[in-house]
């Protein structure tokens, strides 16, 4: 476990990029493991990722955008008054790397307004250089972002691109991002539309990977409600595992773990047995998280902070 003076030095060094990539990698996935362990304050972590404000090395980014989505997450339920200004934190942390992904997931808006235009260009030119592969995720993400039940018109769009598209690697970035909207009648649709032949088996997961943490709910009571024709569907084949895993694991109370332990009591499959004792102590662990951050009274000050900084 880091003391604080060690923590400090760790800071400092990372700071002055006096450390291999290596070492700043397994620093911040020491800390971000001892956070949800319940052994470090989230605290420690955000002020050790502040270090991390003007890395450049891919490796140690992109597992700084992995951390920033993980504590996004457990803080939505832990200090939920709080998270937008998080998310602002983590934009100006991340805007010297021009991740474009992980800025329009955290609502940076002129990251949303550029890509949404660029996908309006796309729509017209499937061709067209103005899109990276990057920017063509982010642009996905911000149009079902923006996507509602009384605004469908960009997830329309979406649908009909996937459906013309024939290159399988931009289908595949199209079905991580159909499931990211807030919105749950539309991941509701997306959700029935994986299970469709228009997707195909081996694609599900892509879709199951990209839901939204608003609409866990949804995709949990949808689960239950479609599992035994999942099941019959797709037999003891691994999808049952993604379809267990990527469910279950963004739920986030003791609550919540026994419900799924209820439900599966009466649904009994060995084939999943494994996951979803996996998938049920993760969610224990955050509940646990969740609680510890709660007990943090000076974190919303330190966030505000922390966002003045930059």
């Amino acid at each position: 476990m880091y003391e604080d003076s060690l923590a400090a030095q760790l800071r400092k060094a990372v700071e002055n990029n006096s450390l291999l990539a290596t070492d700043k990698f397994g620093i911040l996935d020491d800390m971000f493991a001892l956070c949800e362990a319940c052994k470090k304050p989230l605290s420690s972590l955000l002020l050790l990722m502040n270090a991390y404000r003007n890395e450049m090395d891919n490796m140690v980014l992109l597992n700084l955008i992995d951390v920033c989505y993980g504590v996004v997450n457990i803080s939505t339920d832990a200090i939920p008054d709080s998270v937008n200004v998080l998310k602002e934190f983590f934009i100006s942390l991340l805007q010297c790397s021009a991740e474009k992904l992980a800025l329009a997931t955290f609502g940076h808006d002129k990251t949303r307004r550029e890509a949404m235009q660029r996908f309006q260009v796309l729509l017209n030119d499937k061709n067209t250089p103005l899109l990276s592969a990057d920017m063509r995720k982010a642009a996905y993400i911000s149009v079902m972002r923006n996507s509602s039940t009384t605004n469908r018109n960009g997830f329309e769009s979406l649908l009909k691109f996937y459906r013309e598209v024939d290159a399988m690697k931009e289908k595949e970035r199209i079905l991580q991002s159909l499931a990211s909207s807030p919105d749950p009648d539309i991941v509701l649709e997306v959700l029935n539309f994986l299970l469709s032949d228009e997707v195909r088996d081996q694609d599900i997961v892509y879709g199951l990977v990209g839901l939204s943490l608003e609409c866990r709910e949804t995709a949990w009571r949808w689960l239950k409600e479609n599992w035994d024709r999942i099941l019959k569907k797709y037999s003891s084949g691994m999808l049952l595992h993604y379809f267990v895993r990527e469910i279950v694991t963004p739920l986030s109370s003791n609550e919540k773990a026994e419900e799924v332990e209820v439900f599966f009591g009466s649904h009994v499959n060995p084939a999943v047995d494994k996951i979803l004792k996996q998938s049920i102590e993760r969610v224990l662990i955050k509940a646990r998280s969740i609680q510890s951050i709660k007990q943090e009274q000076s974190l919303p000050d330190l966030v505000n902070q922390l966002l003045r900084k930059e």
